[in-house]
């Protein structure tokens, strides 16, 4: 006999479940089960994923979900289209808090009902009346009206409940009720029960101990089940799913209309802006347009570029700063509406690339907006399309291998040093807990190393794959026609606005139009730096929209590796590329883009050769002259690729493209056809079979990773307009840039200073009479704002500059504190402000003042009333600072603690000679060092943490830092040993070693450590 488990709950209903669809799925396989459904509480996202599964299995399908009804646990199942809709409704109305019980008449249509009999008001009732069956016939009878078709469903969790299984049944019988085996399944395995104690701990946020427990809720095998239920039973979970005649693979979105005569409002606003260019009489041009158009006409789009047109309209209008990513930027259309500022024929960029009339998908403009910005743009679309249209795009944060980690070591109290050497070993984000310990030798070294470390990875792969909390994608907006909770699960955020129950991937099969708006921080970074340029440089007249990018000062920054806060070419990789390739022109950067990719990577050494005459440009035949030539043989962009397949294998522009995206999949069932299709065509337009094949190898490992042309030139737009600002006006970048670090804690933030200082750029310490919320420009300098004094708030800067501003500069530091008196603030404060330099316009002995605080505010107090005004009618003589000593290295390290840099001097100042002969690197630029190369720095110790390892032998973790920031080292065992008798605080030392770990996450690993003194 069959079995179809219908009441499984999974990860989908967040920390309640221990089951991902892949884990049912295996059981289900193993099993032999004839299908499963899913019912999850109150939602439906995991509706998706289930189908897909579903059909990838073979096995028909049943969409479910579970809700609180009448004060009973009941499953609803779709059978046809308006069960599913109903079932959208009721989902959508439970999120938004305005689903009632007697609401769901009007929903009940096309659904079938499975009452869990196991717990709520149904099981406390039937064991308090069963003395009088007619009273609890009477109450089941009203509740089963509601439902069209209604089971009872029957779960067995152990002999206690044998006896009230067998009345219930006896029951059912005598009043024609009909039974369903209805186990509630919630993990995997029997000893998978103390996943459902982790998950609580986790979501509860608490702390527990247990580690091992075994439990009913799992899988069973199908004789078990058959043992447990009757065989009526068995086949009624089989005959509900044969009931389902919903099919999930249908459109029910509909792209919004812009207009109801879109294809003629599309070409008059095309033409109208050729002719306003003097281009109408071009012959390439109008010939482009209209053939554009007739493609964007047959597919039905021109409403997708209308709709776009209006939102970036608005922007611009509203003074909010956009960009274009992707392959759109090769569309003529899009430039002569505006949305593009690239001429695609000027740049010779690919419109087939973006869109052609054999594309399968949905067309995909990608616009970014600042990203300050971006939710008034969205805020413009449901204003004037309605909020019923518009709506944001579910995403699941999923605990993966790092994660699961660290939420047990948190609940179990692990140790994190011991978390950390764990997590610290997974170098590849991609892997699995499982797949790590089978692929990464310092990861499996360490779990083999001891029973505990086991213990540890055991627990975490329980969770591992879970979905851990809805949150909204970055980029994705839909906007439809209709309203979108006709037709698709929605949840709402604080504001009602819609947030779709479906992932990103699984909404355009059914017809929704998914529509990026992305927010991008380097457009604000622009956007406030014109600003200021203009501000502080009247004559400029700079235009945010529309700056310079062919500019030679810019170009040259790049090249000469000043590229902190440019768009895409901090990173220290990007830096070697750099310096590699030497870009002298926009178009190199584009390239430079394009090949800093995983595959296309190894060709920038030999970019830079033939750029730079070092290499001959091997021999090709014009029409590959013509595609390579630009550069220099090396196949760079996704289109030559394109334009190979045309000029090689006469394919048509559109077969061309199809044929880059298969190749780019690497699916082994159209490798080998795609491979012969264009040798075969090659040697027919001809070429030798071996030009072919090695054409064909060249273009078979870039297709997987390469950029399209369109969007390296988008993304080199920005770079280099960032660079011109950078070339110009270095003064209000790197203010802007500082202003838009997180803090100076930020590593960022301390390479940013680094490069400042390597420019020759002076920075200047917080100063209470000149400093304000942000970084100002002070006489050819930076000011850092009281804003970066760490334990200084907002509030109390703001009050600071608003006595200023209404009372004048401070005059001295008994002025500063009586004045600030009525504020409330504190000698904390104070002493944080004297730290920071703030003070040091009133004293260059900050000791002094620190000793004097208390005086000040004895003065402060009999000087002044609450409201600041004089307490008395004749002044109180105001004192004198008190004379102290100050030591400098710790008026450094104060400082340091402050604003996390030190600005008025270096303790290594004074031992320069000593360092240079060393070789030593500054800590941000050790970052830059290449993973395991060895690299010297020098610091001052910080903080110094021991541990014993599980030989019980102490090493240690100390932090040093620098004038430009600090850095925690590694030190085993050994070298522990040999440097105990100075690794103390504010010891400076000399530390070589190199980096282990990821890009991303890296350890610093002492080899050797020496004092400076020696």
């Amino acid at each position: 006999m069959k079995f179809a488990p219908l009441h499984i709950t999974t990860g989908y209903s967040f920390l309640q479940s221990g089951l991902t669809i892949e884990k049912i799925s295996k059981s289900v396989q193993t099993n032999g089960y004839f299908s499963f459904a899913i019912t999850d509480k109150d939602v439906m996202y995991g509706i998706p994923e289930y189908v897909h599964k579903m059909k990838d299995l073979k096995l028909p399908y049943i969409v479910g979900m579970e809700i609180t009804l009448f004060n009973n646990n009941v499953c609803l199942y779709a059978l046809n289209e308006e069960g599913y809709i109903n079932l959208i409704h009721i989902s959508s109305l439970i999120s938004k808090e305005e689903f009632h019980d007697e609401d769901f008449d009007k929903y009940k249509e096309g659904l079938l009902a499975i009452l869990d009999t196991n717990q709520g008001e149904f099981k406390e009732k039937f064991n308090a009346v069963l003395e009088s069956e007619d009273s609890f016939g009477h109450y089941l009878n009203d509740f089963s009206k509601h439902f069209e078709e209604f089971y009872l469903g029957i779960e067995l969790k152990d002999r206690e409940e044998l006896t009230y299984v067998r009345k219930l049944r006896k029951f059912a019988k005598e009043h024609e009720y009909q039974t369903v085996a209805f186990p509630h399944i919630l993990y995997q395995k029997e000893e998978d029960a103390i996943v459902l104690d982790i998950v609580e701990a986790i979501r509860t946020d608490q702390q527990i101990e247990i580690k091992e427990k075994t439990g009913h809720q799992f899988f069973y095998k199908e004789a078990d089940y058959q043992r447990i239920y009757t065989p009526q039973e068995l086949q009624n979970s089989i005959e509900i799913v044969k009931k389902s005649q919903f099919d999930y693979f249908q459109k029910r979105g509909e792209m919004l209309h812009f207009s109801s005569q879109a294809d003629k409002d599309l070409e008059k606003l095309c033409f109208d802006k050729l002719e306003e260019l003097g281009l109408k009489d071009n012959e390439v041009y109008f010939n482009r347009l209209r053939y554009e158009l007739d493609v964007i006409i047959a597919l039905d789009y021109p409403n997708y570029f209308l709709l776009v047109k209006d939102y970036v309209d608005y922007s611009r209008s509203h003074d909010i700063l956009v960009g274009l990513r992707g392959s759109a930027a090769g569309s003529l259309v899009a430039y002569l509406l505006g949305i593009s500022v690239l001429d695609p024929i000027e740049h010779n960029l690919q419109f087939e690339r973006f869109l052609n009339p054999s594309r399968k998908t949905m067309p995909d403009i990608d616009i970014d907006f600042m990203d300050i910005r971006r939710n008034d743009v969205i805020e413009y679309c449901r204003q004037k399309y309605g909020k019923d249209h518009v709506s944001n795009i579910v995403t699941y944060q999923t605990i993966l291998a790092k994660q699961a980690l660290r939420d047990i070591g948190r609940i179990y109290n692990y140790p994190t040093r011991h978390i950390d050497l764990l997590s610290k070993r997974l170098t590849d984000q991609k892997l699995s807990l499982r797949e790590s310990y089978k692929r990464l030798p310092a990861f499996k070294e360490i779990v083999d190393s001891d029973k505990y470390f086991l213990e540890i990875v055991s627990l975490a792969a329980k969770i591992e794959g879970l979905p851990r909390q809805a949150g909204m994608h970055a980029a994705g907006v839909i906007l439809n026609n209709d309203s979108i909770d006709n037709h698709l699960p929605v949840s709402y955020d604080f504001s009602h606005n819609l947030i779709s129950q479906y992932e990103m991937n699984y909404l355009e099969e059914q017809g929704f139009l998914k529509m990026d708006f992305l927010g991008l921080n380097h457009l604000t970074i622009v956007s406030n730096c014109v600003e200021l340029i203009n501000k502080n440089h009247p004559k400029a007249h700079l235009d945010k929209f529309n700056l310079p990018y062919r500019d030679e000062e810019a170009i040259k920054t790049i090249s000469s590796l000043h590229t902190m806060g440019i768009f895409q070419l901090e990173s220290k990789g990007m830096k070697n590329a750099i310096k590699t390739l030497k870009p002298s022109s926009y178009e190199d950067v584009a390239a430079l883009l394009a090949l800093f990719r995983p595959g296309p990577m190894k060709s920038i050494p030999t970019f830079a050769r033939r750029k730079q005459g070092k290499e001959k440009v091997p021999h090709m035949d014009e029409r590959i002259e013509k595609i390579l030539g630009s550069t220099y043989g090396i196949i760079t962009y996704q289109e030559q690729i394109t334009e190979l397949a045309v000029s090689m294998a006469n394919m048509s522009v559109s077969e061309a493209d199809n044929f880059r995206r298969a190749v780019s999949k690497k699916k082994a069932s159209l490798l080998s056809s795609m491979e012969k299709s264009f040798i075969e065509g090659s040697i027919k337009n001809g070429y030798s079979k071996e030009e072919a094949i090695s054409y064909y190898k060249r273009i078979e490992p870039f297709a997987v990773y390469g950029f399209n042309k369109s969007h390296a030139y988008g993304y080199a737009l920005l770079s280099c307009q960032m660079a011109y600002l950078k070339a110009h006006y270095p003064l209000e970048f790197y203010s802007v840039i500082l202003d838009n670090s997180s803090s100076t804690s930020d590593s960022k933030f301390n390479e940013y200073i680094s490069e400042i200082k390597q420019r020759n750029i002076k920075l200047l310490a917080p100063d209470i009479n000149k400093s304000g919320l942000g970084f100002e420009l002070c006489e050819n300098t930076l000011l850092f704002p009281l804003t970066s004094i760490k334990g200084i708030n907002r509030i109390a800067v703001e009050s600071i500059l608003k006595e200023r501003s209404e009372n004048g500069e401070f005059k001295d530091f008994f002025d500063f504190v009586s004045r600030m008196y009525r504020y409330k603030l504190n000698e904390a404060n104070i002493t944080k402000l004297i730290d920071a330099g703030a003070l040091d316009a009133f004293s260059d002995n900050r000791a002094s003042m620190t000793e004097s605080i208390k005086f000040a505010l004895q003065y402060a107090e009999l000087n002044y009333s609450e409201d600041g005004q004089m307490s008395f009618g004749i002044e109180i003589t105001k004192p004198r600072l008190i004379e102290a000593f100050e030591d400098k290295l710790e008026r450094l390290d104060k400082e340091y603690e402050a604003i996390g840099i030190m600005l008025s001097d270096s303790p290594l100042n004074y031992k320069k000679d000593i360092l240079q002969s060393k070789n030593v690197t500054s800590i941000p630029e050790s970052r830059e060092v290449e993973l395991k190369s060895e690299v010297k720095v020098a610091g001052i110790i910080k903080t110094k943490k021991t541990i014993n390892t599980k030989k019980g032998t102490p090493m240690a973790f100390i932090t040093i830092f620098d004038e430009t920031g600090e850095l925690e080292i590694t030190v085993f065992p050994n070298l522990y040993q040999e440097c105990l008798s100075f690794l103390n605080k504010k010891e400076i030392i000399v530390v070589t070693g190199h980096y282990e770990g990821t890009e991303e996450d890296r350890d610093f690993i002492a080899t050797k450590i020496e004092r400076l003194e020696d």
